[in-house]
């Protein structure tokens, strides 16, 4: 059984081998008269293929037809059936040249297989049912145009002008992802076209000042429109040109930049990447330079182009199937024996093209050393979807990264090139604390960087120590950070200095906006703040003496006074119509002759004044209209002295926030203080673009208020306000804000921040430190030497100004705000000593005259007595003063009960003296009788 199976499969192997070295496959080819690089590479590669004589099982035959630019459709038809009469397997080419698809149409009604190895354009949706048998090496433009718009957007261009050859029909197809921005972003996307032989300066000066090109020509036209751009600042050296051609470095590009001094763009371009471990017999040359283990070699061998590898690839695709086929079908794999005349009468085709044409879309190229291109993948319509594009310096022929059909790009690892140190040209405007003028260094002569100083100044320095560079500082004419004119679509200040190529930085209290953002780039920010509101401080005024008068007004005081007066004199009235209020003046003596009224008037006086002192009394009210009456005049006198006491605080200190402004809506709820910010600023733009109600409203104030509300920077602003005293309010950062706080002291600020800003340095897009920039400001961020260059340009050593309190807590009320209160009470002190030493000499005057002394005798008798503080007793002299005071009433009283009768002593209101004369007289003995026991009474007690 074994020897049966073994048997077979040697006489099988004897049979294949024998056919197949019968066997001579004939592969025909286009080629035009100037392609003969691509011819000698066809006859290579075939060669090398077929092997030495003695190996070859399979031997494939070149049949090769040559034709010239202005050969047509009728030429190329004739030599196609010519090839396919002397029975070709395949046909290769012709390249983009040919301006007809003959061939393609021919191979596809013989089946015939049909590689290209050139662009070609997009198919219609129509034709792909004549060109089934047709697949091409070249990357299709749909891939192309996606690799490109990936390519662009990840250099963060948003700003730039694709141009490119009008007379190119695939130029749209390749470029059709980027056009399609222009058609959404057409401000922002700008494209412009030319034709050989035309003056290109035309189209580079209406683009004059652009820094971001992408550039599709042919490589011939290349040098030629990159000199003519020269002219227009368009190869300085913060420019980045991206050259889309895949044949771009068969140009030598380095003669260019040699020649010209000026030429300091950044150029990059795509290529096909090629696989890292080619064939041996092959070399990789890359223009006029040859690269071998990542070393690039000098050579002066016929440059090698793309359309050599593309070739090379789809001979090699081809022969693989064809080999394959012919292995697992040798019966099948005849060369075709038939004529167009044939094929186009019958109807009928070579059987085994299609399927050799399946199987080469099928083939994956990936890890297969044999291609050159790498990854070989088609889609059913044989457009080629998978490769990678190698993004490199076409003057140094190094990679920088690689792009695939995923849309991911790899950076490569690559030695940063050597370039001539170059002075950074920093643009930034004169306002400290970020810059000024050091006028030291002007009075000493000095020049260059040192004559300035500032905020920036410090930054700058320190970047430069971390990055390592040399800079100047040139301040703008204009004094303006960057603002768009919408007539001539022109920037001004420092934006406008960085889009015009005359600074590389741009760097001062710079906000960055999404208009900025649009033309130029960023770095991470170096200081946060946000906006609030600049306003006067009223100097604080020395309080007048009467300042506690001041919770109320003058006719206030005139009413209490005359309440006090009226309800004193109303007082005694009531009280001496109240039977209540008379009492007898001796309680011990039940039938006194005479009862009395407590309430004279200046008690009535003391005690309504008590009343709204809030002070007590010894003497009260016992009728219930009198108390009915007191108990109004206390209600009135609780709401007087509270009202008093609440708003005392306020009118005797003006520390706390003035006005009722507090924030940007109270602001905008006014009319009376007007406000405003720099026109065309951040700040304005942020009022001007939010749907926030509240910024609006404040815009639309600003707006409309004449004159203008508006001032062309912060300086002016700031006067503003210190000239309106309160009348006008100035919106600004928070940063400036402080900073000019600490220098004036008659300015302060309302509110809390809105509206959150970031400061950073603005540099061109594409700019190749703008991460080294970031990286050393996130350093010094780190280390903390951000805030102590804030604190050294913000604080104020020097500064004489009061800390601005809180606003919402109470402040404490100094000695110079209440010495009025104090005064007052001196003043009533030294009145009550003035009448109490009036008295004390009358007092005295009297002592001397009833002691028959001196009045000096008197004076110093009774102020030792009054000096002798510790002694509470004074003994009382009969004929004194004081002993005349004390028996006076009680001989009084005793007289007038000798006159009237006990029987008749009650309480008679409303009769005259006459009557009361005529009332019974009262018995001697009675009357002493009582006057004996009521002194007996009062001696015991």
């Amino acid at each position: 059984m074994w020897r049966k199976i073994l048997l077979l499969h040697c006489m099988w192997s004897a049979f294949f081998i024998y056919y197949s070295v019968q066997q001579q496959i004939n592969i025909g080819a286009f080629f035009y008269d100037d392609e003969m690089e691509l011819e000698k590479e066809f006859m290579t590669v075939v060669d090398a293929l077929n092997g030495p004589e003695n190996e070859q099982t399979q031997t494939f035959l070149p049949l090769i037809r040559r034709l010239k630019p202005d050969d047509g459709s009728m030429l190329l038809q004739e030599y196609a059936c010519d090839l396919i009469d002397n029975g070709v397997v395949a046909i290769f080419g012709p390249s983009s040249k040919a301006e007809s698809d003959i061939v393609s149409l021919i191979c596809n009604s013989t089946g015939i297989p049909h590689i290209e190895f050139d662009i070609a354009g997009e198919q219609l949706e129509e034709d792909k049912i004549n060109h089934q048998m047709t697949l091409n090496i070249y990357p299709s433009q749909l891939a192309l145009s996606k690799a490109y718009a990936d390519i662009v957007q990840n250099y963060g261009w948003r700003k730039f002008t694709i141009v490119y050859d009008a007379d190119d029909a695939g130029a749209p197809g390749r470029l059709q992802d980027l056009l399609q921005l222009r058609d959404v972003h057409n401000e922002v996307v700008r494209v412009r076209k030319f034709q050989k032989d035309e003056d290109y300066r035309v189209m580079w000066k209406s683009i004059r000042g652009e820094r971001r090109v992408v550039l599709d020509c042919k490589p011939d036209m290349l040098v030629e429109l990159l000199n003519t751009s020269s002219e227009f600042g368009l190869t300085g050296q913060f420019n980045h040109i991206f050259l889309t051609n895949l044949e771009t470095y068969s140009d030598n590009l380095a003669e260019l930049a040699a020649d010209n001094e000026t030429f300091a763009v950044n150029i990059t371009a795509a290529r096909m990447l090629l696989n890292p471990e080619p064939p041996t017999e092959y070399i990789d040359r890359y223009g006029y330079y040859t690269q071998r283990e990542n070393v690039v070699y000098e050579t002066i061998e016929t440059p090698r182009t793309l359309s050599h590898d593309l070739l090379h690839d789809a001979i090699h695709l081809f022969v693989n199937v064809w080999r394959n086929a012919s292995f697992f079908y040798p019966e099948y794999m005849e060369p075709p024996r038939m004529t167009c005349e044939f094929a186009a009468s019958s109807g009928r085709s070579w059987q085994m093209g299609p399927y050799l044409v399946k199987l080469m879309k099928a083939t994956s190229g990936r890890n297969n050393t044999n291609f050159r291109t790498s990854s070989l993948q088609f889609d059913e319509d044989g457009q080629r979807l998978d490769f990678n594009i190698e993004i490199y310096d076409p003057l140094d022929s190094i990679g920088i990264a690689v792009w695939n059909t995923k849309g991911h790009i790899r950076q490569l690892s690559v030695e940063a090139k050597v370039q001539k140190k170059i002075v950074y040209r920093v643009a930034t405007r004169i306002g400290p604390p970020y810059f000024s003028y050091n006028q030291t260094a002007l009075k000493l002569n000095m020049t260059g960087n040192d004559i300035y100083q500032g905020y920036a100044v410090d930054l700058i320095d320190a970047i430069s120590q971390e990055v390592g560079f040399d800079y100047i500082f040139i301040p703008v004419a204009d004094q303006q950070y960057g603002k768009l004119n919408k007539e001539t679509k022109q920037w001004n200040g420092i934006i406008g200095e960085i889009i015009n190529n005359d600074a590389h930085m741009g760097i001062c209290d710079l906000t960055i906006t999404q208009a900025r953002r649009t033309v130029v780039d960023f770095t991470v920010p170096f200081m946060q703040l946000g906006v609030s509101i600049l306003a006067y401080k009223t100097p604080q005024q020395e309080k007048a003496l009467d300042a506690f008068l001041d919770p109320f007004r003058g006719e206030v005081w005139i009413w209490i006074l005359i309440s006090v007066f009226l309800m004193s004199f109303l007082k005694l009235i009531m009280a001496r119509l109240a039977k209540s209020e008379w009492v007898n003046p001796h309680p011990c003596n039940k039938d006194p002759e005479v009862i009395e009224n407590q309430w004279h008037l200046h008690n009535t006086f003391w005690l309504t004044v008590a009343s709204i002192m809030t002070a007590g009394c010894d003497i009260l009210p016992r009728s219930p209209h009198v108390r009915m009456l007191e108990a109004t005049w206390w209600i009135f006198a609780i709401i007087i002295a509270n009202s008093y006491t609440a708003n005392l605080a306020a009118f005797l200190t003006n520390s706390k926030m003035e006005g009722s402004i507090g924030s940007l809506k109270d602001l905008s709820g006014q009319k009376k203080v007007k406000f405003g910010t720099i026109y065309g600023g951040s700040t304005y733009n942020l009022l001007a673009e939010s749907n926030e109600t509240i910024y609006r409203l404040a815009f639309n104030l600003m707006d409309n208020d004449d004159p203008s509300a508006y001032t062309k920077d912060n300086d002016e602003g700031v006067e503003r306000v210190q000239k309106n005293h309160g009348e006008y309010m100035f919106l600004m950062e928070t940063t400036t804000l402080e900073y000019n706080r600490e220098l004036h002291c008659d300015l302060r600020s309302v509110g809390e921040k809105f509206g959150e800003k970031h400061y950073a340095i603005a540099v061109p897009f594409g700019a190749e430190y703008r991460s080294n920039l970031s990286v050393a400001i996130l350093r010094l961020s780190e280390r903390g030497q951000l805030y102590d260059m804030k604190q050294r340009w913000w604080k104020n050593h020097n500064s004489t100004c009061d800390e601005e309190p809180d606003p919402d807590e109470t402040p404490d009320m100094t000695f110079r705000d209440v010495r009025g209160i104090f005064y007052t009470l001196y003043v009533g002190i030294f009145i009550a000593f003035l009448i109490g030493i009036a008295e004390f000499l009358v007092y005295a005057q009297q002592v001397a005259l009833e002691e028959r002394l001196t009045f000096k005798q008197a004076f110093n008798k009774e102020i030792k007595f009054v000096l002798c503080v510790w002694n509470n007793k004074k003994p009382i002299v009969s004929g004194s003063p004081v002993s005349s005071l004390c028996t006076t009433p009680r001989r009084s009283a005793e007289k007038s009960l000798e006159r009237t009768p006990k029987s008749a002593r009650r309480i008679v209101l409303g009769r005259s003296s006459e009557e009361m004369r005529e009332l019974p007289a009262v018995p001697p003995s009675t009357t002493s009788n009582s006057v004996e026991r009521s002194s007996h009474e009062e001696a015991r007690v």
